[in-house]
């Protein structure tokens, strides 16, 4: 059957734990994108953000539901934005107590 968008598959979609797992994900995303400053974490955001639409629109537009179908793209998002989001900031040699110059008189 050729993709099409359905009501019944979208709401569908919308009743189901998947719709949760996959908003936390889309809201992670944004707080990301949004406040943090980090290069690494917002390129994770991008990806993600990236991911969760092409798989949202893909399994949106198959007319047939099945109630696991994102739960992989879902978690597998999740995942990357907790890793993203724990990853320590790196430390400059300035930065390290370890490196610090004596002061000269």
């Amino acid at each position: 059957m050729p993709p099409e968008l359905n009501a019944t598959v979208l709401w569908s979609y919308l009743a189901d734990v998947q719709f949760i797992l996959l908003a936390i994900a889309a809201a992670w995303t944004a707080l990301i994108w949004q406040f943090n400053v980090r290069e690494s974490a917002r390129h994770a955001a991008l990806v993600v953000a990236g991911n969760l639409v092409v798989n949202v629109i893909f399994f949106m537009t198959h007319p047939v539901f099945t109630p696991y179908y994102t739960i992989p793209v879902a978690m597998l998002s999740l995942w990357t934005l907790l890793f993203a989001t724990l990853r320590p900031r790196r430390q400059s040699v300035a930065d390290n107590p370890a490196f610090a110059q004596p002061a000269k008189a």
